[in-house]
């Protein structure tokens, strides 16, 4: 790998930039953050004050003019990551765009086209697949058993009809948990089945509870819905002889993992049989991260520093457009086929 450090910066100002972005940016080694652009320039201006930051720009048309750039972060609100990430690479600039990879396939399909068309790099970053304890778990699962089912939940409680105008939360939100519940089962869905629901007097759909078949024999489930108790998220990977139980939050920022072994007789009834030959093993997501910072622990420094190491090395990120488009589609082949 390269000894300088990639020029990048960052057009988008807001909440996901300060809180876990911008700290990912100051403590990668090889990243060199030099400009950040936001349409609101006090915004820009309180971020650059805040992480030391020399560039600041409300225009990112000017910015890419003046700074001498390697790639950018596109951190803008979803309805508006397409047209920045295209103007991006249309300027010659790799760009690692915030998810949703577009509101629609057609958008996704698009940036997709663009990226090869201009020979420059489309990341997105889905950033569950980053996370060190879910790489170790996915890891661990696959050397010890064969993988048959992947279930994910995402569920909250969050008024759509007034906080989600731009898009279905599912295909921008719920993206997340589609798409590390495709990225573990590592197939794609052969077919699919969606229910969905509409509670609480909310004039837009706020639940949804999906089945899936992927071509590579394995099943899975995905759940999501606004109008709950609190956030839960939440996956698990089953395979003869192991589970495992991957907790993402359950009303918090939790991230730890339950590894339940079958080393004993066989048994269907715990109260016919009683508790049969298990163990069980758990893993602390942010010892395995080696911290308790959010940003460190849950994916964001990791998807960060991966395209940084691709822009200076060529390489391939762990998600690029192309790959992403794989799960916008699955998100729309799910709502296609609703029951």
């Amino acid at each position: 790998m390269s000894n300088r450090a990639a020029r990048v910066a960052v057009i988008g100002a807001g909440g996901i930039a300060n809180s876990v972005h911008l700290p990912s940016l100051k403590e990668i080694e090889n990243a060199n953050l030099v400009a950040v652009c936001d349409l609101r320039y006090d915004k820009a201006k309180a971020a650059a004050e805040r992480f030391s930051i020399p560039g600041v720009y409300w225009d990112m048309y000017e910015m890419f003019q003046k700074e001498a750039l390697d790639g950018v972060f596109v951190l803008v609100e979803p309805d508006r990551l397409f047209r920045v990430a295209q103007d991006c690479m249309r300027a010659g600039l790799p760009c690692m765009m915030e998810k949703p990879a577009g509101t629609s396939a057609h958008q996704t399909s698009a940036l997709a086209r663009i990226s090869r068309e201009t020979g420059k790099l489309c990341a997105v970053a889905l950033n569950r697949r980053h996370i060190p304890l879910v790489q170790a778990v996915m890891k661990h699962m696959r050397e010890i058993t064969t993988i048959t089912q992947v279930d994910g939940v995402f569920i909250k409680h969050t008024d759509l009809g007034h906080e989600w105008e731009y898009s279905n939360a599912f295909a921008t939100d719920g993206i997340h948990a589609v798409d590390l519940v495709r990225y573990l089962a590592g197939g794609e869905v052969t077919a699919c089945a969606t229910v969905v629901g509409r509670f609480s007097g909310c004039p837009v759909d706020n639940a949804w509870s999906s089945v899936m078949k992927f071509d590579n024999g394995v099943t899975g489930t995905m759940k999501s819905n606004y109008q709950t108790g609190g956030r839960v998220h939440g996956f698990e990977m089953h395979g003869p002889g192991a589970s495992a139980f991957i907790n993402l939050g359950f009303g918090g920022a939790e991230c730890e993992a339950t590894i339940l072994y079958h080393s004993g007789k066989s048994m269907y009834s715990l109260a016919a049989a009683g508790v049969g030959g298990q163990n069980i093993e758990k893993i602390d997501g942010k010892a395995l991260a080696g911290s308790d910072q959010f940003h460190a622990y849950y994916g964001y420094k990791q998807e960060d520093q991966d395209f940084v190491n691709a822009l200076l090395t060529g390489g391939r990120p762990l998600c690029t457009i192309d790959d992403a488009e794989g799960s916008v589609k699955l998100v729309e082949k799910l709502l296609s086929n609703v029951i």
